[in-house]
């Protein structure tokens, strides 16, 4: 039998249903699982539209009332897409010697393609919670003794974005200019310690195709991206977002400066634009939660789920003790519900109604998100993870090397409709 590219075709299409996608994409993501999902996101941008303030012409006077009329106060974020790639790979060789055996060919790759979608989903879920810069974690402290191929992250929980063989660049600022235009790449990780190391040679020194931390000017306190998610060594740094706008943006720890465009939108003229903060480092756990769901629903949110990192999950099950009472939350598509894809919580009792407070590796160690689910949508033009495919082949022979090539993307951003019922909150360390 002849194993050709269009007999995989139809295989991987039946491997790879949307059902098969979801149950590979979205478990153990719930940010991602979870976030409502439009697959409609065509045109050059989306317009998001958030009224945020009444118009005035109210008094007791009527001819006050009368004159003090004012429109309604709406603002357009024109919100635009965002590209994310992930490619697998099998080698000639490997199509070659399985020739006459479709399974053996198929099974290899289906363990490629899965691979590469697990790369796409796990980047998608910490983009989400992040800002749009691509940053992951920031340096905590370098090895002082030669060669410099080591560092301990500031936040040992951040671990869980980085991978063997993963290439890194670093800037002092987010956004920033990179230290250097050649990326680091990863030789090990202890995920334990929050401990990464780089490839070097047996001298002793980095490999030729890579920069020692110290003649990168690497420093404790620089930010870490993977190649190509931030800019490139240049003079001047950019304040455009590569990456997804998630929650970091949109409820930003800090009130934007007057003037700064956001899609297209001043935010500065008031905090329904840019949703709620809440400093609770120095009350419980439990405390900073309640807090922050009733400042959702004094300004009439409804929140109805959290998520904080799993380290924080443990003290506030242990915080909780027998008080605590168990919850779930299930996945979503562009369909609606999924019946057979969820999230363990654990619910609190707010203002408004239960939230679920739900963990999430990839949410920040020490920021907890208040959210009323309702008003967050993934807006992607097509699945949110997809195969290339415009010429309708998901196999495609790599013209530069001896090997089969698919091409997985995502291409859209995420949005809010009302910031203000969303609470950015401070959690007490752990």
């Amino acid at each position: 039998m002849t194993i050709t590219v269009s007999s995989f075709d139809a295989a991987l299409k039946q491997l790879y249903s949307d059902k098969n996608v979801a149950s590979t994409t979205l478990k153990n993501r719930p940010l991602l699982g979870t976030i409502g999902k439009s697959e409609g996101f065509g045109g050059r941008n989306q317009p998001i539209i958030n009224a945020f303030g009444d118009g005035q012409g109210r008094s007791a006077s009527f001819a006050k009332a009368q004159a003090n009329i004012s429109s309604a106060q709406i603002s357009d974020f024109l919100l635009t897409r965002v590209s994310n790639y992930s490619i697998a790979r099998v080698t000639g060789e490997a199509a070659e010697a399985s020739k006459g055996d479709k399974v053996a060919f198929l099974s290899g790759m289906k363990t490629a393609i899965d691979g590469a979608m697990n790369v796409l989903a796990n980047n998608l879920e910490t983009q989400l919670f992040r800002s749009g810069t691509g940053t992951m974690a920031v340096v905590g402290t370098i090895a002082t003794g030669a060669p410099f191929s080591s560092l301990t992250l500031s936040e040992q929980e951040d671990i869980v974005n980085f991978e063997v063989n993963q290439k890194l660049v670093f800037s002092d600022l987010d956004p920033g200019v990179t230290r250097s235009a050649t990326a680091l790449v990863v030789k090990a990780v202890n995920r334990s310690t929050g401990f990464i190391e780089f490839v070097e040679t047996a001298s002793g020194t980095i490999a030729a195709n890579n920069c020692a931390l110290n003649t990168a000017a690497v420093a404790n306190g620089d930010f870490i991206y993977t190649e190509g998610d931030t800019t490139s060594t240049t003079s001047v740094a950019s304040t455009s977002s590569t990456c997804i706008s998630g929650l970091a943006a949109w409820v930003p720890a800090a009130a934007p400066s007057s003037g700064e465009s956001f899609f297209g939108v001043d935010r500065s003229v008031d905090s329904r634009m840019y949703g709620q903060t809440l400093n609770g480092s120095s009350l419980a756990l439990e405390d900073s939660l309640i807090t922050g769901a009733s400042m959702s629903a004094r300004i009439g949110g409804a929140p109805d789920i959290c998520f904080i990192n799993h380290v924080q999950m443990r003290a506030l099950i242990s915080a909780l003790g027998a008080k605590k009472e168990y919850g779930s939350v299930n996945a979503t598509t562009h369909k609606g519900q999924v019946a057979d894809i969820g999230y363990r919580s654990v619910a609190v009792q707010g203002d408004n109604g239960v939230v679920h407070i739900v963990a999430a590796n990839k949410c920040q160690p020490e920021i907890g998100w208040m959210l009323e689910k309702s008003s967050w949508t993934l807006h992607t033009l097509g699945p949110a993870t997809k195969f290339l495919m415009l010429d309708g082949q998901r196999i495609l022979r790599t013209s530069s090397d001896d090997s089969y090539e698919v091409r997985l993307g995502f291409r859209g951003n995420c949005a809010v409709t009302k910031p203000m019922h969303n609470v950015h909150i401070q959690l007490p360390a752990v």
